[in-house]
């Protein structure tokens, strides 16, 4: 590895412009920041220099990105690597050793050629002590920094060990992969003239522009398929008729796994890639699952090609393997629960499309419900839904179109159960009469739960808070996500007692031995992660949210909103993401450890197979989701 050159003093004012443009610098006073400055040399690290090494560099400066980024990542005693982090330009490095004393747990690495602002670490701790939000601020950052071990040895102990190479999925950007050589058509041009030049050329796309050369949409051979050859479009007509418009792009530095999930969640196949405003090549799902065989983008082509339960069936048994990758290969576990429930829609999309019997004169559209509806999916599939559609005439709603509507939801249901088996959750369905009515119907359910907000009602009606239409919104879900939200949102004596089902999920307090030790003494075995601690996260980000009027379903955007929005402090954001991301580790990776025992996937872990530091962080776990209690019953006396 390639070390870094000498350090060199950077003029104040230099310093002082950008330590002022990121927190906690910009909290400081214009003399303290000048004060700062004056102490502030830069260091050069070319691409590959090790800026910290673990276990060895002693650390004397506190390191803020200029330019440039870099990777953070773990070397276990057998030298395989395992990459925790990546940092870019504003963020700060050796906070956490430089309070404890102690040397690095990390190697850090420059991704790229990088510049270090340097604050010595006498400069360093004299700020943290006299400064008040200059100390809040690096004291929640080596409270993150203990988190993100926990999660790190997670992964270390929990799956196989791999080699560097392994990850690169998450540290290759698109640069490295993108085409540079794209073709254009002029928006003019017929549309045999632009499929005769894809087939000259041997390409599966091609970007149209005006007259002025500005770039107004692009066309791809499926847009030929499906929106010329399928309809019979004459072939005589402007490209500009079937191109797909606005064109949607990736910044070319982005990470390969940004772009697979942008690509995913559009359904497009081909991306052009942008530095600043210019167009510099496309990349396309081809060349990333030439670039990485465990690409999700492989299991999301062959679903649509999937006509029986069968083999949806078989083809979902390879989803563990895709997330233990994506778990090795240094993914968030909130990245894996994204991919997971973007493959689970597909394949409700994919059964709608093989169930597609429906009254011609009702128009149903399918709600998915709770963890489905906020993208959080496990390896234990979650597929609640609810039925609706718009009020008709009498005729509209004859027993006839019931028949038909019920049919469908029990072909769906039989599916699904077919797929899953004993791994499948489905508590909540349209097969149900009462989850399968027209929109006024639905509204008359929220009156009712909010005239008599009793733990049973309320429990029902926490499902359906979390609520998406599985192909897309529309007018008709718009307005039925509406009137929960509004009519709920504005009700006190529902928000009551949602506060108060939250306050009613007491979080353990400790561990001792195999056993769980709860508020009031008692010993239980056995912790569910879901009920005792991703739910209540998930409860009280809703329930907050619905408090402000921020419409947002996931769990860790609605964090996001909350912060934003000044609702929750920087502290209670920053824990309670990092402690939120590592229970859905421990939850992935305690199911994958099922699944290869032949278990069924479980959200129940024994506490003897938990590391001590396991341990140590779902105690502070167990403790901040007590803060939030206390938080709960300020806001609602």
């Amino acid at each position: 590895m390639i070390e870094n050159l000498p350090a060199y003093a950077v003029p104040p004012k230099i310093a002082v412009h950008f330590l002022e443009r990121f927190s906690p610098f910009k909290e400081l006073d214009s003399v303290s920041i000048e004060e700062l400055a004056k102490e502030v040399e830069v260091e050069f690290y070319p691409k590959g220099a090790v800026i910290f090494r673990q276990h060895l560099t002693e650390v004397t400066h506190l390191h803020v990105i200029h330019k440039g980024s870099v990777q953070v990542f773990v070397r276990s005693e057998s030298e395989t690597l395992t990459l925790k982090n990546l940092g870019g330009e504003g963020e700060t490095l050796g906070a956490s050793w430089l309070i404890s004393h102690e040397k690095p747990d990390v190697t850090v690495e420059a991704l790229e050629d990088t510049f270090c602002f340097l604050i010595p670490k006498a400069i360093f701790l004299k700020f943290l002590s006299e400064q008040l939000a200059f100390g809040l601020f690096f004291r929640d950052e080596f409270q993150r920094d203990r988190i993100s071990h926990a999660y790190s040895e997670t992964r270390l102990e929990g799956m196989r060990s791999i080699g560097m190479k392994r990850y690169d999925y998450f540290t290759t950007r698109v640069s490295d992969i993108i085409r540079p050589n794209f073709n254009f058509v002029n928006s003019s041009s017929t549309i045999q003239e632009a499929a005769r030049t894809m087939a000259k050329l041997r390409i599966g796309s091609l970007l149209v522009r005006d007259s002025s050369t500005n770039i107004l949409g692009i066309i791809t051979k499926k847009d030929l398929r499906t929106r010329v050859v399928a309809v019979g479009l004459d072939y005589n007509r402007p490209v500009s008729e079937v191109m797909s418009t606005p064109v949607l792009t990736i910044p070319v530095q982005a990470r390969l796994f940004e772009a697979t999930l942008r690509m995913v969640r559009r359904q497009i196949s081909h991306l052009p890639a942008v530095k600043g405003s210019q167009v510099v090549g496309i990349i396309t799902t081809h060349d990333i699952m030439v670039h990485q065989a465990a690409s999700p983008v492989i299991l999301f082509r062959e679903i649509k090609s999937r006509q029986t339960a069968d083999s949806m069936n078989e083809l979902s048994r390879k989803i563990p393997g895709v997330v233990r990758n994506l778990i090795e290969e240094g993914a968030k576990a909130s990245h894996c629960t994204n991919i997971i429930s973007l493959f689970h829609d597909r394949i409700f999309v994919r059964a709608l499309k093989l169930f597609s019997e429906s009254p011609r004169s009702v128009r149903p559209f399918f709600m998915l419900l709770g963890k489905a509806a906020r993208m959080e999916q496990t390896l234990l599939p979650t597929y609640d839904y609810a039925v609706i559609y718009q009020n008709g005439s009498e005729k509209d709603n004859d027993n006839t179109s019931e028949n038909l509507l019920e049919k469908r939801t029990l072909q769906l249901n039989n599916f699904f159960e077919s797929c899953f088996g004993d791994n499948l959750i489905l508590k909540t369905s349209g097969a149900n009469p009462r989850w399968r009515k027209p929109l006024g119907v639905w509204s008359t359910y929220v009156e009712e739960w909010i005239s008599n907000p009793i733990p049973p009602e309320i429990a029902v009606a926490k499902k359906f808070l979390d609520m998406r239409a599985v192909t897309g919104e529309n007018e008709t879900t718009l307005s039925l996500k509406r009137l929960f939200f509004r009519r709920i949102s504005s009700s006190r004596s529902f928000m009551k007692s949602l506060a108060e089902d939250f306050l009613s999920l007491k979080p353990p307090v400790s561990f001792l031995g195999k056993a769980i030790v709860e508020e009031n003494g008692e010993q239980t075995q056995g912790l569910d992660l879901e009920n005792r601690v991703g739910s209540p996260f998930s409860d009280f980000a809703r329930l907050m949210c619905f408090k402000i009027a921020i419409e947002s379903n996931n769990t860790l955007e609605r964090f996001k909103a909350l912060y934003d929005s000044g609702a929750i402090s920087h502290s209670i954001y920053s824990e309670a993401t990092e402690f939120y991301e590592f229970q859905t580790q421990l939850v992935l990776i305690n199911q994958l450890k099922g699944l290869d025992a032949n278990l069924t996937p479980s959200f129940v872990v024994d506490p003897s197979n938990l590391s001590e530091l396991e341990k140590r962080t779902l105690k502070e776990t167990f403790s901040l989701l007590s803060q939030l209690q206390v938080l709960v019953k300020r806001k609602f006396p």
